[in-house]
């Protein structure tokens, strides 16, 4: 365990608290889905929801790597981010609908279908190789076949990690008012954040419908998300600064970040309420992204 978690460190460029975290959180949330996995004769589905910033990624990968490294278990990660529609499509859709829809990250700018065919694909049980898109932020568009992951199936665990996976839709009531500037201005007649609704009352419904547990990792407070989604703003800048296409990329100042995050401000806000009603496990942070508690409910 000391060399595996001395190695993933290294590798994820992370300080020495991590391994705090470790011992505090990601190791009973791995017991904990093992003893899923136990239950459950064929292949293990679990969500990861959590917002921007809160280290949804991080704990995925390190329970992909334990799963497959300490316990022989062949588990995946699949990113909501990654089945994001193409820029072109998106494109059409806020042409269509409605003009935000054209940005990246709210329910309804993500291929619900692939998302739903991987998922199924990766449980099915056949034996072979599963191609899995890849969405590169900052081209802000999907990245070409060749980029694309692979996945060796059958798989055990799939670990579906995304800042709305699991999402449930509000009552229509709630869409009446809008709930913050942004809103009041650009979606002033509450068309966007309808159909926002509608999707995850809809085909985001099908998705999440595939997940067998749901693990929520909670902000303290909405007002938290911009310093900790700049903080990932400047480490993908330097993870991209020797890529050969470098002019193609953009990157975030703090006001564009701020404008960006307020297209989730309303999910958000919900999921803070209404998730922890049946997250099976809650991972809760402090202000400065600091470890608070760990609740893991009983069965």
């Amino acid at each position: 365990m000391d060399l595996f978690l001395d190695e993933f460190i290294a590798n994820e460029r992370l300080d020495s608290s991590f391994r705090g975290l470790v011992s505090k959180a990601y190791m009973p949330i791995a017991q904990k889905i093992l003893s899923w996995k136990a239950e459950k004769a064929g292949p293990l589905v679990v969500a990861i929801n959590g917002a921007q910033g809160t280290g949804k990624s991080t704990l995925s990968r390190f329970l992909s790597n334990f799963f497959r490294e300490s316990v022989g278990l062949n588990a995946c990660v699949l990113s909501l981010d990654d089945i994001y529609k193409t820029k072109e499509e998106r494109l059409a859709l806020g042409e269509r609908v409605h003009p935000l829809l054209a940005t990246r990250g709210v329910p309804g700018t993500h291929d619900t279908d692939l998302g739903i065919r991987l998922i199924e694909t990766m449980i099915r049980g056949e034996e072979g190789t599963v191609r899995t898109p890849r969405f590169r932020k900052e081209i802000d568009d999907r990245a070409e076949a060749a980029e694309w992951y692979s996945v060796t199936v059958p798989v055990d665990i799939v670990l579906f990690e995304g800042w709305c996976v699991s999402a449930r839709a509000e009552s229509a009531d709630s869409l009446s008012e809008a709930i913050n500037d942004f809103e009041a201005e650009s979606d002033h007649g509450g068309v966007w954040r309808a159909y926002v609704n509608a999707c995850l009352e809809g085909d985001y419904r099908d998705l999440f419908a595939l997940v067998d547990h749901t693990i929520m990792l909670r902000v303290p407070s909405f007002d938290c998300i911009l310093k900790w989604r700049m903080e990932q703003e400047d480490k993908l800048r330097l993870q991209c600064a020797s890529f050969a296409d470098g002019t193609k990329h953009h990157f975030m100042s703090e006001g564009e970040l701020r404008d960006f995050i307020a297209h989730f401000e309303r999910l958000t806000r919900w999921m803070l309420k209404d998730m922890p009603s049946f997250s099976e496990i809650i991972l809760d942070f402090n202000q400065d992204r600091s470890f608070r508690d760990l609740m893991i409910a009983d069965g």
